[in-house]
């Protein structure tokens, strides 16, 4: 099971070694898709947890304990891609890779590599894209 969320950590907490903790106690996947951190500052990841329902639910429980704000992605990114002209505007703000141009010039948005930035809204000239 895969579920993404984003992690907002207090500056105390930037050194602390939470992705290893995580795999090695609760044998969960981490794949960070986005994030800011800075030491003595706190930060923000934006990962995908992969492992057992069970685990995955521990996982989450301990973040919490430990004082990490713990928020489920549950928004999707909406693209009207009929009205799109694939001028790229969205693809030189989208750092994840989610939006890119083919071959043929043609915009390609690919949803598993989105991390719901919305950096791709206000990029967009013609407003093709809506958080949902």
């Amino acid at each position: 099971m895969k579920k993404r969320f984003t992690l907002r950590f207090a500056p105390n907490l930037v050194n602390q070694p939470l992705v290893s903790k995580l795999v090695r106690s609760y044998d969960v996947e981490i794949n960070i898709l986005n994030g800011d951190v800075s030491s003595g500052k706190g930060g923000m990841l934006v990962v995908e947890l992969e492992g057992k329902p069970d685990n995955l639910k521990e996982a989450e429980k301990w973040l919490k304990d430990i004082g990490v704000v713990v928020s489920p992605m549950s928004k999707d990114l909406i693209f009207d891609s009929e009205k799109c002209i694939d001028c790229g505007a969205c693809t030189a703000v989208c750092n994840s890779g989610a939006l890119s141009l083919d071959r043929d010039w043609k915009l390609v948005y690919d949803s598993d590599k989105c991390v719901v930035c919305a950096l791709c809204v206000h990029a967009c000239p013609l407003k093709l894209f809506t958080i949902a």
